[in-house]
């Protein structure tokens, strides 16, 4: 009997795995074609207005860690005009905003905020140091802008993930996602620190 129950089990197991990775794999495969569709059309938009790139930030996710440039989350930047395009891939819409509308960011990681903009080496004590999971399950960036009609964008890096087990710390997928974020999280502090020295 505890044979049969056994094999039962293996068997509801397989079934579940065989209908649950498709799924996901189909979720990703989305996610990366969203996600090439948008950033075709906000480039295609700010090479028709006053908008001089001068850096592309490439943000790895979970989605496209290990693919082109093409289909991951873009930050752009216009450092000649102090511009910064974030883009909100739920709406597909692009929001550009002066470096001084800029408030602050926050890295949430499992549902808890790891860092508030107060520094980088917060950032990194945050995510890799012993206080927090050695799994992730969600991971993801927010950035408060001085403006009514978007005043906070976020770019989601980890979410969703199968059975939602999350990734290894240790994984090549969480340190894909990580080195790209710490890149920005760089950039968004040398903001901050130019914007807090002009209202001192």
């Amino acid at each position: 009997m505890l044979f049969i129950l056994e094999f039962i089990l293996i068997v509801f197991i397989i079934l579940l795995l065989l209908i649950i990775i498709p799924v996901f794999l189909i979720r990703i495969l989305n996610i990366r074609e969203n996600q090439t569709i948008i950033n075709k059309k906000v480039n295609e938009l700010l090479n028709n207005i006053d908008f001089n790139i001068s850096k592309t930030f490439y943000i790895n996710d979970y989605a496209t860690h290990n693919k082109s440039n093409k289909c991951k989350k873009i930050i752009i930047v216009d450092n000649d005009n102090k511009k910064i395009c974030l883009i909100d891939y739920e709406k597909g819409n692009a929001i550009i905003a002066d470096f001084d509308e800029i408030i602050n960011y926050e890295i949430y990681e499992n549902g808890g905020s790891q860092t508030t903009g107060s520094g980088i080496g917060t950032f990194g004590l945050g995510l890799f140091g012993t206080q927090t999971s050695k799994t992730c399950k969600e991971l993801k960036l927010i950035i408060r802008l001085k403006k009514f009609d978007n005043p906070q964008i976020t770019y989601e890096i980890i979410s969703n993930t199968i059975l939602n087990l999350g990734y290894n710390k240790s994984s090549i997928i969480f340190k894909n996602c990580i080195s790209s974020l710490q890149e920005v999280v760089s950039f968004l502090e040398v903001i901050k620190t130019e914007n807090n020295s002009k209202h001192n």
